[in-house]
């Protein structure tokens, strides 16, 4: 436990998604994020993400996507997002290539979401489709994310993960987060886990998040 809160601690006084998703960065916004994850099952086991997007112009997001997953992979991902509809569902096309596990990877994608109200309270619903495809295996990882914007800008997010081999995606994991401002353009994400099939029995999310 005290392992657990040095950890969390640490997250908080150093730096660092509001990924993109369905939704490119304006041109010239910025985003980076720093995540870390102490998952509890057999063993506990900790992992942390360093994530980056930049818009280039209206039609491209660059980003990177470092650090390691869930399995204990390391990742090193550049990658770029590009609109192939915005008219009411937005639809957008990723490419992402580097290493994992210190192998060649590729990372394309499909990210579909559209804005949402509900009484007052304005928010968004995206679904992520990522195929991750090395020279051992295809793997699908699939996202489908709601969040809800509260009139004290606190975002609330829940989050339904699957994912795998391809050909029989093995887990599946129900997330939910409270995001809340601490300063103009950065926030902190608290965020909790637990399996629905094959995951973690329990896990505990923090996040810093910066937009510039």
């Amino acid at each position: 436990m005290s392992r657990l809160i040095a950890l969390l601690l640490a997250l908080i006084m150093g730096a660092s998604p509001a990924t993109a998703g369905a939704w490119l960065r304006a041109e010239g916004d910025g985003f980076l994020s720093s995540t870390i994850k102490v998952q509890d099952d057999d063993d506990t086991s900790t992992y942390g993400t360093l994530y980056a997007e930049y818009g280039i112009n209206p039609d491209l997001t660059v980003g990177l996507d470092i650090g390691s997953d869930e399995g204990g992979d390391h990742k090193g991902l550049a990658f770029v997002l590009m609109p192939l509809s915005r008219e009411g569902l937005h639809i957008v096309f990723e490419l992402g290539a580097g290493t994992l596990d210190e192998g060649a990877a590729l990372r394309p994608g499909i990210s579909v979401g559209r804005s949402l109200s509900i009484n007052d309270l304005n928010g968004w619903w995206s679904v992520d489709t990522r195929a991750r495809w090395t020279t051992d295996e295809i793997s699908l990882a699939i996202d489908t994310t709601v969040g809800l914007t509260l009139p004290s800008e606190t975002m609330l997010i829940g989050q339904l993960q699957q994912g795998g081999p391809i050909a029989d995606p093995d887990f599946l994991r129900l997330g939910g987060s409270v995001v809340w401002p601490i300063s103009a353009g950065r926030h902190i994400e608290v965020g909790l886990t637990t399996s629905l099939r094959n995951a973690e029995d329990f896990g505990v999310k923090v996040g810093m998040w910066r937009s510039f």
